[in-house]
């Protein structure tokens, strides 16, 4: 029998951006979702994220999906940018040098000290990411100047899952 997982809303973050959604599933109570309505910024991110795990209660561990990561510019961003210094990844290729691109994007995002600190108390056990998208830096709203070629093949969104643990 086929199985219909929906998430339903059960609160929101006003970002001043615009509101951000907070969704559960019935069969998944330790599953939240941020939805925001608009890109948002790292401020808003972090206080949307503050605002959902205020709902965690008493769980010592669950998953929040972000959806995708080009929702929130600056991570994105910060993502091309990591990468385009990256001895781990092909510039021309747009690939890690070796291993796969979910891997790779987990794997930068657990070390950016601006992403870890999202979560303030709650601990990152895992970074899950699907469907790695790759752009021409000239396509990119990375700074004017930087030292990274137009054709540099970057990563640039996906979807974003986090699992975390209370210490």
């Amino acid at each position: 029998m086929l199985e219909i997982l929906i998430a339903a809303a059960f609160a929101s973050y006003p970002a001043p951006e615009c509101a951000v959604a907070f969704e559960r599933r019935e069969q998944e109570p330790h599953a939240l979702f941020l939805r925001p309505a608009c890109p948002i910024g790292r401020s808003s991110m972090h206080g949307a994220v503050r605002a959902i795990l205020a709902h965690a209660g008493e769980a010592r561990e669950l998953s929040l999906s972000f959806g995708r990561i080009v929702q929130y510019p600056w991570l994105s961003t910060l993502l091309a940018r990591q990468a385009s210094s990256s001895r781990r990844w092909d510039l021309a290729a747009g690939r890690p040098v070796s291993g796969g691109e979910n891997a790779y994007v987990a794997a930068a995002l657990r070390g950016m000290p601006e992403f870890t600190v999202l979560f303030d108390t709650w601990q990152i056990s895992r970074v899950s990411i699907e469907k790695v998208l790759v752009k021409p830096a000239r396509e990119l709203s990375i700074a004017a100047g930087a030292p990274i070629a137009p054709d540099a093949r970057l990563p640039y969104d996906a979807i974003l899952w986090v699992y975390l643990k209370r210490p």
